[in-house]
Protein backbone atom coordinates (compact mmCIF):
# COMPACT_ATOMS: atom_id res chain seq x y z
CA UNK A 1 0.00 0.00 0.00
CA UNK A 2 2.83 2.33 1.29
CA UNK A 3 5.27 1.62 -1.91
CA UNK A 4 2.02 1.60 -4.20
CA UNK A 5 0.94 4.98 -3.07
CA UNK A 6 5.05 6.16 -4.35
CA UNK A 7 4.38 4.00 -7.48
CA UNK A 8 1.26 5.16 -8.95
CA UNK A 9 0.71 8.65 -7.78
CA UNK A 10 1.93 11.73 -9.71
CA UNK A 11 4.53 13.57 -7.47
CA UNK A 12 4.26 11.19 -4.71
CA UNK A 13 7.23 11.94 -2.77
CA UNK A 14 6.12 15.23 -2.30
CA UNK A 15 2.79 14.24 -0.89
CA UNK A 16 4.94 11.93 1.28
CA UNK A 17 7.82 14.57 2.00
CA UNK A 18 5.18 16.74 3.48
CA UNK A 19 3.41 13.76 5.39
CA UNK A 20 6.89 13.10 7.19
CA UNK A 21 7.63 16.33 8.03
CA UNK A 22 3.97 16.63 9.80
CA UNK A 23 4.11 13.48 11.42
CA UNK A 24 8.01 14.96 12.27
CA UNK A 25 6.22 17.92 13.47
CA UNK A 26 3.71 16.66 15.60
CA UNK A 27 6.22 13.70 17.25
CA UNK A 28 8.81 16.62 18.20
CA UNK A 29 5.80 18.42 19.59
CA UNK A 30 4.68 15.94 21.67
CA UNK A 31 7.93 14.49 23.44
CA UNK A 32 8.51 18.40 23.97
CA UNK A 33 5.45 18.42 25.93
CA UNK A 34 6.24 15.36 28.02
CA UNK A 35 9.89 17.52 28.80
CA UNK A 36 12.14 16.36 26.20
CA UNK A 37 14.64 18.91 24.86
CA UNK A 38 14.22 19.84 21.53
CA UNK A 39 17.27 18.62 20.23
CA UNK A 40 16.62 14.92 21.80
CA UNK A 41 13.45 15.10 20.64
CA UNK A 42 14.08 16.00 16.58
CA UNK A 43 16.27 13.21 16.48
CA UNK A 44 14.37 10.83 18.80
CA UNK A 45 11.50 11.54 16.01
CA UNK A 46 13.53 11.02 13.39
CA UNK A 47 14.77 8.00 14.30
CA UNK A 48 11.72 5.89 14.99
CA UNK A 49 10.06 7.46 12.20
CA UNK A 50 12.36 6.07 9.42
CA UNK A 51 12.15 2.51 11.53
CA UNK A 52 8.44 2.77 11.08
CA UNK A 53 8.94 3.39 7.38
CA UNK A 54 11.51 0.55 6.71
CA UNK A 55 8.97 -1.07 8.66
CA UNK A 56 6.25 -0.70 6.54
CA UNK A 57 7.89 -1.17 3.42
CA UNK A 58 9.85 -4.76 5.13
CA UNK A 59 5.52 -5.89 5.96
CA UNK A 60 4.37 -4.70 2.38
CA UNK A 61 6.97 -6.82 0.82
CA UNK A 62 6.01 -10.07 2.60
CA UNK A 63 2.53 -9.83 2.57
CA UNK A 64 2.88 -8.89 -1.51
CA UNK A 65 4.42 -12.27 -2.09
CA UNK A 66 3.29 -14.43 0.92
CA UNK A 67 -0.52 -14.11 2.36
CA UNK A 68 -1.07 -16.03 5.60
CA UNK A 69 -3.60 -18.80 5.19
CA UNK A 70 -6.37 -19.72 7.82
CA UNK A 71 -4.36 -22.33 9.21
CA UNK A 72 -1.14 -20.15 9.85
CA UNK A 73 -3.16 -16.82 10.00
CA UNK A 74 -0.98 -16.03 13.36
CA UNK A 75 1.74 -15.08 11.19
CA UNK A 76 0.03 -11.72 10.65
CA UNK A 77 0.76 -10.90 14.46
CA UNK A 78 3.97 -12.44 14.70
CA UNK A 79 5.24 -10.73 12.35
CA UNK A 80 4.41 -7.21 13.70
CA UNK A 81 5.37 -8.12 17.06
CA UNK A 82 8.69 -9.38 16.09
CA UNK A 83 9.34 -6.20 14.34
CA UNK A 84 8.22 -4.18 17.03
CA UNK A 85 11.24 -5.92 19.21
CA UNK A 86 13.72 -5.34 17.10
CA UNK A 87 12.71 -1.81 16.04
CA UNK A 88 12.05 -0.58 19.83
CA UNK A 89 15.59 -2.13 20.35
CA UNK A 90 17.47 -0.69 17.84
CA UNK A 91 16.06 2.68 17.88
CA UNK A 92 16.89 3.04 21.39
CA UNK A 93 20.01 1.67 20.78
CA UNK A 94 20.62 4.53 18.29
CA UNK A 95 19.19 7.18 20.00
CA UNK A 96 21.80 6.43 23.13
CA UNK A 97 24.55 6.81 20.82
CA UNK A 98 23.61 9.50 18.73
CA UNK A 99 22.28 11.92 21.26
CA UNK A 100 25.09 13.73 23.22
CA UNK A 101 25.33 13.33 26.92
CA UNK A 102 24.53 16.67 27.36
CA UNK A 103 21.08 16.50 25.93
CA UNK A 104 20.17 13.13 27.20
CA UNK A 105 17.45 12.49 29.23
CA UNK A 106 17.88 8.64 30.09
CA UNK A 107 14.80 8.92 32.87
CA UNK A 108 12.34 9.84 30.39
CA UNK A 109 13.32 7.78 27.51
CA UNK A 110 13.55 4.74 29.55
CA UNK A 111 9.67 5.55 31.04
CA UNK A 112 8.42 5.84 27.86
CA UNK A 113 10.24 2.57 26.17
CA UNK A 114 7.66 0.16 27.40
CA UNK A 115 4.51 2.58 26.19
CA UNK A 116 6.99 3.04 22.91
CA UNK A 117 6.85 -0.29 21.92
CA UNK A 118 3.20 -1.06 22.66
CA UNK A 119 2.28 2.27 19.78
CA UNK A 120 4.76 0.83 17.61
CA UNK A 121 3.17 -2.84 17.70
CA UNK A 122 -0.05 -1.48 17.13
CA UNK A 123 0.79 0.29 14.26
CA UNK A 124 2.60 -2.35 12.65
CA UNK A 125 -0.48 -4.76 13.80
CA UNK A 126 -2.92 -2.55 12.13
CA UNK A 127 -0.88 -2.06 9.27
CA UNK A 128 -0.59 -5.90 8.71
CA UNK A 129 -3.99 -6.76 9.11
CA UNK A 130 -4.77 -3.73 6.16
CA UNK A 131 -2.24 -5.69 3.82
CA UNK A 132 -4.04 -9.19 4.59
CA UNK A 133 -7.05 -7.94 3.84
CA UNK A 134 -6.31 -5.61 1.01
CA UNK A 135 -4.47 -8.66 -0.29
CA UNK A 136 -7.23 -11.23 0.18
CA UNK A 137 -9.63 -8.62 -1.57
CA UNK A 138 -7.21 -8.60 -4.88
CA UNK A 139 -7.38 -12.24 -4.85
CA UNK A 140 -10.90 -12.41 -4.42
CA UNK A 141 -10.75 -9.97 -7.53
CA UNK A 142 -8.50 -11.64 -9.54
CA UNK A 143 -9.99 -14.94 -9.06
CA UNK A 144 -13.49 -13.12 -9.83
CA UNK A 145 -11.84 -11.52 -12.98
CA UNK A 146 -10.43 -14.98 -13.95
CA UNK A 147 -14.37 -16.78 -13.87
CA UNK A 148 -15.36 -13.68 -15.55
CA UNK A 149 -12.65 -14.50 -18.50
CA UNK A 150 -13.40 -18.45 -18.70
CA UNK A 151 -17.09 -17.93 -18.70
CA UNK A 152 -17.02 -15.54 -21.54
CA UNK A 153 -14.41 -17.91 -23.30
CA UNK A 154 -17.06 -20.72 -22.80
CA UNK A 155 -19.11 -18.42 -23.99
CA UNK A 156 -17.72 -17.32 -27.06
CA UNK A 157 -16.93 -20.74 -27.55
CA UNK A 158 -20.77 -22.12 -27.24
CA UNK A 159 -21.90 -19.37 -29.71
CA UNK A 160 -19.45 -20.04 -32.18
CA UNK A 161 -20.07 -23.85 -32.13
CA UNK A 162 -23.68 -22.83 -32.54
CA UNK A 163 -23.63 -21.01 -35.69
CA UNK A 164 -20.66 -23.80 -36.81
CA UNK A 165 -24.64 -26.26 -36.01
CA UNK A 166 -26.26 -23.72 -38.44
CA UNK A 167 -24.12 -23.36 -40.96
CA UNK A 168 -23.59 -27.18 -42.57
CA UNK A 169 -27.22 -27.42 -41.77
CA UNK A 170 -28.05 -24.38 -43.98
CA UNK A 171 -25.34 -26.07 -46.48
CA UNK A 172 -25.81 -29.62 -46.90
CA UNK A 173 -29.47 -28.71 -48.08
CA UNK A 174 -28.08 -26.32 -50.46
CA UNK A 175 -25.41 -29.02 -51.73
CA UNK A 176 -28.28 -31.46 -52.17
CA UNK A 177 -30.58 -28.90 -54.20
CA UNK A 178 -27.40 -27.81 -56.53
CA UNK A 179 -26.53 -31.63 -57.11
CA UNK A 180 -29.95 -32.68 -57.85
CA UNK A 181 -30.42 -29.05 -60.37
CA UNK A 182 -26.83 -30.00 -61.94
CA UNK A 183 -28.12 -32.13 -64.50
CA UNK A 184 -31.45 -31.18 -65.07
CA UNK A 185 -30.87 -27.48 -64.62
CA UNK A 186 -27.56 -26.58 -65.27
CA UNK A 187 -28.46 -22.95 -65.42
CA UNK A 188 -29.75 -22.56 -62.24
CA UNK A 189 -27.65 -24.70 -60.54
CA UNK A 190 -24.77 -22.61 -61.16
CA UNK A 191 -27.12 -19.50 -60.49
CA UNK A 192 -27.35 -21.36 -56.90
CA UNK A 193 -23.79 -21.75 -56.33
CA UNK A 194 -23.23 -18.05 -56.84
CA UNK A 195 -25.40 -17.22 -54.52
CA UNK A 196 -24.58 -19.50 -52.15
CA UNK A 197 -20.94 -18.58 -52.43
CA UNK A 198 -22.33 -14.97 -51.66
CA UNK A 199 -24.21 -15.76 -48.53
CA UNK A 200 -20.80 -17.92 -47.07
CA UNK A 201 -18.52 -15.35 -47.88
CA UNK A 202 -20.90 -12.74 -45.95
CA UNK A 203 -21.46 -14.98 -43.56
CA UNK A 204 -17.67 -15.14 -42.52
CA UNK A 205 -16.97 -11.52 -43.37
CA UNK A 206 -19.39 -10.78 -40.65
CA UNK A 207 -18.12 -13.37 -38.37
CA UNK A 208 -15.84 -11.01 -35.77
CA UNK A 209 -18.79 -7.72 -36.17
CA UNK A 210 -21.57 -9.87 -34.28
CA UNK A 211 -23.77 -6.83 -34.30
CA UNK A 212 -24.86 -5.42 -38.00
CA UNK A 213 -27.87 -3.42 -38.56
CA UNK A 214 -31.38 -4.32 -39.94
CA UNK A 215 -30.65 -3.43 -43.20
CA UNK A 216 -27.57 -5.80 -43.80
CA UNK A 217 -29.30 -8.79 -41.91
CA UNK A 218 -32.19 -8.51 -44.68
CA UNK A 219 -30.23 -8.40 -47.49
CA UNK A 220 -28.21 -11.69 -46.00
CA UNK A 221 -32.09 -12.83 -45.89
CA UNK A 222 -32.68 -12.00 -49.31
CA UNK A 223 -29.76 -13.99 -50.35
CA UNK A 224 -31.12 -17.32 -48.36
CA UNK A 225 -34.40 -16.48 -49.48
CA UNK A 226 -32.97 -16.96 -53.21
CA UNK A 227 -31.57 -19.82 -52.70
CA UNK A 228 -34.43 -21.26 -50.92
CA UNK A 229 -36.32 -20.40 -53.80
CA UNK A 230 -34.22 -21.91 -56.52
CA UNK A 231 -34.59 -24.95 -54.20
CA UNK A 232 -38.70 -24.81 -54.39
CA UNK A 233 -39.34 -22.63 -57.45
CA UNK A 234 -42.73 -21.01 -57.30
CA UNK A 235 -43.84 -22.30 -54.08
CA UNK A 236 -42.20 -20.17 -52.00
CA UNK A 237 -42.96 -16.56 -51.31
CA UNK A 238 -40.96 -14.29 -48.41
CA UNK A 239 -42.63 -11.09 -48.01
CA UNK A 240 -40.44 -8.24 -45.43
CA UNK A 241 -41.73 -5.76 -44.17
CA UNK A 242 -39.55 -2.79 -42.37
CA UNK A 243 -41.15 -0.66 -40.02
CA UNK A 244 -40.05 2.62 -41.58
CA UNK A 245 -37.20 4.62 -39.14
CA UNK A 246 -35.58 0.97 -37.80
CA UNK A 247 -32.31 0.30 -39.93
CA UNK A 248 -30.41 2.11 -37.21
CA UNK A 249 -31.04 -0.60 -35.10
CA UNK A 250 -29.02 -3.85 -34.40
CA UNK A 251 -29.55 -7.16 -34.31
CA UNK A 252 -26.67 -10.07 -33.99
CA UNK A 253 -25.58 -11.22 -36.98
CA UNK A 254 -27.75 -14.01 -39.11
CA UNK A 255 -30.31 -14.23 -36.03
CA UNK A 256 -33.32 -14.33 -37.98
CA UNK A 257 -31.65 -16.74 -40.43
CA UNK A 258 -32.46 -20.07 -38.80
CA UNK A 259 -36.17 -18.87 -37.60
CA UNK A 260 -37.06 -18.08 -41.50
CA UNK A 261 -35.73 -20.77 -42.14
CA UNK A 262 -37.45 -23.23 -39.70
CA UNK A 263 -40.27 -21.23 -41.30
CA UNK A 264 -40.02 -22.88 -44.39
CA UNK A 265 -39.68 -26.10 -43.61
CA UNK A 266 -43.18 -25.81 -41.40
CA UNK A 267 -44.61 -24.19 -44.62
CA UNK A 268 -43.60 -26.72 -47.18
CA UNK A 269 -43.97 -29.64 -45.16
CA UNK A 270 -47.37 -31.66 -45.74
CA UNK A 271 -49.17 -28.51 -47.79
CA UNK A 272 -49.55 -27.96 -51.04
CA UNK A 273 -49.43 -25.11 -53.71
CA UNK A 274 -47.47 -21.70 -53.05
CA UNK A 275 -46.41 -20.87 -49.65
CA UNK A 276 -46.23 -17.08 -48.15
CA UNK A 277 -43.91 -16.40 -45.08
CA UNK A 278 -44.11 -12.66 -43.63
CA UNK A 279 -40.80 -11.20 -42.18
CA UNK A 280 -41.92 -8.14 -39.85
CA UNK A 281 -39.25 -5.79 -38.10
CA UNK A 282 -40.58 -3.36 -36.14
CA UNK A 283 -39.63 -1.52 -33.02
CA UNK A 284 -41.05 -2.11 -29.73
CA UNK A 285 -40.44 0.66 -27.22
CA UNK A 286 -36.43 0.92 -27.67
CA UNK A 287 -35.97 -2.61 -28.74
CA UNK A 288 -36.15 -4.70 -32.22
CA UNK A 289 -38.97 -6.85 -32.60
CA UNK A 290 -39.02 -9.49 -35.75
CA UNK A 291 -41.71 -11.64 -36.02
CA UNK A 292 -42.33 -14.10 -38.69
CA UNK A 293 -45.36 -15.60 -39.84
CA UNK A 294 -45.83 -18.95 -41.92
CA UNK A 295 -48.88 -21.06 -42.59
CA UNK A 296 -49.04 -24.35 -40.82
CA UNK A 297 -50.65 -27.78 -40.71
CA UNK A 298 -50.69 -29.60 -37.25
CA UNK A 299 -51.99 -32.41 -38.75
CA UNK A 300 -49.06 -32.82 -40.77
CA UNK A 301 -46.51 -33.15 -38.13
CA UNK A 302 -43.16 -31.89 -38.05
CA UNK A 303 -40.55 -31.88 -40.62
CA UNK A 304 -37.18 -33.65 -40.24
CA UNK A 305 -34.53 -31.19 -38.28
CA UNK A 306 -37.08 -28.46 -37.82
CA UNK A 307 -37.42 -27.27 -34.09
CA UNK A 308 -33.69 -27.01 -33.71
CA UNK A 309 -33.19 -23.89 -35.69
CA UNK A 310 -35.11 -22.44 -32.52
CA UNK A 311 -33.56 -23.86 -29.85
CA UNK A 312 -30.48 -22.48 -30.90
CA UNK A 313 -31.35 -19.19 -31.74
CA UNK A 314 -32.96 -19.22 -27.75
CA UNK A 315 -29.72 -20.75 -26.58
CA UNK A 316 -27.40 -18.05 -28.38
CA UNK A 317 -30.09 -15.36 -26.97
CA UNK A 318 -29.44 -16.57 -23.72
CA UNK A 319 -25.83 -16.79 -23.87
CA UNK A 320 -26.00 -12.93 -25.23
CA UNK A 321 -28.42 -11.16 -22.55
CA UNK A 322 -28.97 -14.23 -20.27
CA UNK A 323 -32.52 -14.13 -20.69
CA UNK A 324 -34.88 -16.76 -22.44
CA UNK A 325 -38.40 -14.89 -22.43
CA UNK A 326 -37.25 -13.10 -25.70
CA UNK A 327 -38.25 -15.86 -28.38
CA UNK A 328 -41.57 -17.06 -28.24
CA UNK A 329 -43.57 -19.24 -30.68
CA UNK A 330 -47.60 -19.39 -30.87
CA UNK A 331 -49.17 -22.30 -33.42
CA UNK A 332 -52.64 -21.68 -34.47
CA UNK A 333 -54.70 -24.18 -36.12
CA UNK A 334 -53.78 -22.20 -39.52
CA UNK A 335 -50.52 -20.63 -38.72
CA UNK A 336 -46.98 -20.55 -36.62
CA UNK A 337 -46.00 -17.08 -35.45
CA UNK A 338 -42.50 -16.32 -34.05
CA UNK A 339 -41.74 -13.01 -32.16
CA UNK A 340 -37.78 -12.38 -31.57
CA UNK A 341 -37.35 -9.68 -29.12
CA UNK A 342 -33.43 -7.97 -29.83
CA UNK A 343 -32.80 -5.42 -26.82
CA UNK A 344 -30.43 -2.90 -27.95
CA UNK A 345 -27.27 -2.48 -26.11
CA UNK A 346 -26.81 1.36 -25.16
Amino acid sequence: MFLQFIRHQNKAWIKLLGILLLWLSLCTLLLMHYGLNFPSALIDSVVFSLFLLLGFMLLENIFRFYLPTKSNVILVFILPFILSLIILFSGDFLIKWVIPDAFYNADFLNSIFIIRGFIILLIFTAYSLMLNFQGKLEEQAEAEEREVKMQQMAKESELYQLRQQLQPHFLFNSLNSISALVKAQPDRAREMVLQLSDFLRGTIQKEANKWIKVEEEISFLNLFTDIEKVRFGHRLQVVFKVEEGINELKLPHLMVQPLLENAIKHSLYGLTGEVSIEVDFRKKEKNLEVIITNPFDPKAGQAKGAGFGLEAVRRRLFLIFGRYDLLKTNASSQQFTVELLIPQLS
